[in-house]
């Protein structure tokens, strides 16, 4: 062979060599591409040393591991400490027959565990071994596996459940149709006994189907039907030809219980039968029942009753009082006239909150000790300004409910009598003091006063000086106290002329305003122009400076007095207010008795003074207080043509 033939044949192995070595390397990026495009896990690892080779990035995902981190390590890294001691059997088995496939455990990076089943092959590649191994998570299919072992055992357990049940069902059955059997010669003897107690009733009693044909009627009905000169039996008949289809009431009502199914009851009075019936209707499977009785006797006893009550509340509405009718739960159960127009409508609410406006029964309520004692009370109420006697007595209805009767009367013009009698009592007594006692003191008194301020005067005594002081000052006092006697005594009214109040307030300001320096207060005046009404000054100005003192007393230091004039229709209103602690409920009640005072040194004159010169002018005086202050109001007529002497009665 020539070199050159050599050249050629070497060329050409060349070529077929670069060719065969083309194709493989495209059938090991194939083979590549698979390998790491499988969806199964898939590792290539040294069958000696067990280090991983190769990896897919299914199988570095499914334990949780970069390709990197697994490279050059064993394969012990991915099995738990539990199954490492399975691993050299493993690995006996796959070299000795090349293959093997098994269930096993696997553990991510992060130590979770997890279910996979594996395929190894052992090949050998240039002379090297090496284990070619496919790996898939089977979690799913080993949760469906324990599943279908569950679902296999409900199935075990519901077919020997059933098949017990049929045969118990087969055995209560055969008992069921035993009881039946006695059940229904039970239920044919009950019918007949019903059957029986229908007939020897009084009551009538009919059954109709839903055909409107009577399958039914007991002694009593075919009875009543003779009265009518019906003697034939009306059982199979149809029930709208019978003679109770002339009572509309009846016929309608009997097809409203057919078609609605609801019960009805009702009473009529029967042209027919001439008597009171009482009706009623049932709904049943095959139709309706009616039930019909004579209730003359029941009806004339109602119209007796109702008589009587009429009677009774007829009583109750002319008596002067109030009269309700109370429950142990503090509920109206009757009320009535006068205290209806008094206090509204009120059957069914409660006493409390219809009398008093509260939301809760009253502290001193007598309703407990009423019920638990069985006797009656009588106590006085104050209830929106008016005063009443309740009397309470324990009451048991017809049906045995307890309840208590209550009558309120009101006593608040007899309590304002009283307490005005009282008044014109003491100023009687205290007219009588005057008149018989003032003058024969006040003469005395003087002659001691002048005594006394002459020896004070005397060098002597001047080391007693201070004793004369207290004891003229008290002189003093008890002169101002006889003044006062003599003007509650007065009995005729003094020298009466047109007289304008806001002038008599004007000429005072001077005394008021050093009376309100003296005490460090302040007073203010807003006065309006007001028509002249027929007065005396004097006695107005002790008006006026009695109530303005008054009312520095009731005040702090730093405060304001305020009077004031206005008219108001036909009257002249004088007003003077404090901002005090306001006046103590008992006294605002009692104001103007004689002697009735909360003042140290005080007598008790001055509001019955300042009332007296009120009604000497025909006018009214009035307080309204409170925590905020007291304003107190005098109204003066304009037109006083007709003046009213006070006298000491």
């Amino acid at each position: 062979m020539s070199a050159n033939d050599r050249i050629s044949e070497l060329e050409q192995e060349i070529a077929d060599r670069e060719a065969e070595l083309q194709k493989l390397r495209g059938e090991s990026v194939i083979w590549d591409k698979i390998f790491r495009e499988n969806y199964w896990g898939m590792m290539i690892c040294d069958a000696n040393t067990g280090e991983f080779v190769k990896t897919n990035p299914f199988y570095d995902q499914m334990h949780g591991y970069e390709p990197s981190e697994l490279i050059g390590r064993t394969i012990e890294i991915v099995f738990p400490p539990e199954c490492r001691k399975d691993i050299p059997g493993l690995v006996e088995k796959i070299h000795r027959e090349g293959h093997y496939d098994y269930d096993t455990v696997h553990i991510r990076k992060d130590g979770s565990r997890f279910p996979v089943h594996t395929d190894t092959y052992e090949v050998e590649i240039l002379g090297k071994r090496f284990r070619v191994v496919a790996v898939w998570d089977i979690t799913e299919a080993e949760q469906n596996k324990r599943e279908l072992a569950l679902y296999r055992e409900y199935l075990e357990e519901l077919l020997k459940s059933r098949t017990d049940a049929l045969d118990g069902a087969n055995e209560q059955l055969r008992i069921e149709m035993i009881k039946k059997e006695a059940m229904e010669k039970e239920l044919a003897q009950a019918n007949q006994e019903l059957l029986n107690t229908l007939d020897s009733i009084s009551d009538g009693f009919i059954s109709v189907n839903r055909n409107w044909i009577i399958t039914y009627a007991n002694k009593a009905i075919i009875n009543n039907l003779k009265r009518l000169g019906i003697s034939e039996n009306i059982v199979g008949s149809v029930f709208a030809l019978s003679a109770w289809q002339r009572e509309p009431m009846l016929w309608n009502s009997c097809q409203e219980v057919m078609d609605e199914g609801k019960p009805k009851r009702f009473e009529l009075y029967s042209e027919q039968m001439e008597h009171w019936q009482e009706f009623s209707i049932y709904p049943s499977q095959q139709g309706i029942l009616i039930f019909t009785r004579f209730i003359d006797e029941r009806k004339a006893l109602e119209r007796m009753v109702e008589h009587e009550h009429h009677r009774l509340y007829s009583m109750f509405n002319a008596f002067p009082g109030m009269i309700f009718l109370l429950e142990e739960s503090y509920q109206i159960r009757f009320a009535n006239q006068n205290f209806i127009e008094k206090f509204g409508e009120c059957v069914g609410e409660f006493c409390y909150s219809v009398i008093a406006g509260a939301n809760l029964p009253c502290r001193d309520c007598m309703n407990t000790l009423v019920c638990e004692n069985a006797t009656s009370f009588r106590n006085e109420r104050i209830f929106g300004q008016r005063t009443y006697e309740v009397y309470s007595q324990p009451y048991n209805d017809a049906d045995g409910t307890s309840l208590i009767i209550k009558v309120l009367i009101d006593v608040t013009e007899g309590k304002n009598t009283d307490r005005e009698f009282l008044r014109l009592q003491r100023l009687n007594l205290v007219g009588e003091m005057a008149a018989g006692v003032a003058h024969e003191v006040r003469n005395p008194l003087t002659t001691v006063r002048g005594f006394l301020q002459l020896l004070s005067s005397k060098d002597k005594i001047k080391d007693f000086r201070d004793y004369f002081q207290i004891m003229i000052e008290e002189l003093d006092r008890a002169s101002v106290i006889i003044s006062d006697f003599l003007s509650l005594a007065r009995e005729k009214p003094a020298d009466y002329k047109p007289i304008n109040l806001r002038d008599v307030i004007e000429s005072l300001k001077p005394l008021l305003n050093a009376d309100a320096v003296n005490q460090d207060k302040d007073i203010q005046f807003e006065l309006e122009e007001v028509a002249d009404f027929e007065g005396n000054e004097s006695e107005l100005r002790q008006l006026l400076l009695n109530l303005a003192r008054n009312g520095f007393e009731a005040m702090s230091g730093g405060k304001a007095l305020t009077i004031r004039t206005f008219e108001k229709e036909d009257s002249v209103i004088l007003q003077v207010a404090d901002p005090g602690e306001g006046i103590d409920p008992f006294i605002l009640k009692n104001i103007g008795t004689p002697f009735l005072t909360t003042k140290e040194r005080g007598t008790g004159l001055g509001i019955a003074i300042c009332k007296s010169i009120a009604a000497r002018h025909n006018a009214v005086i009035s307080f309204d207080s409170d925590s905020r202050g007291t304003v107190v109001s005098v109204e003066f007529p304009m037109f006083n043509n007709e003046l009213i002497p006070m006298t000491a009665e």
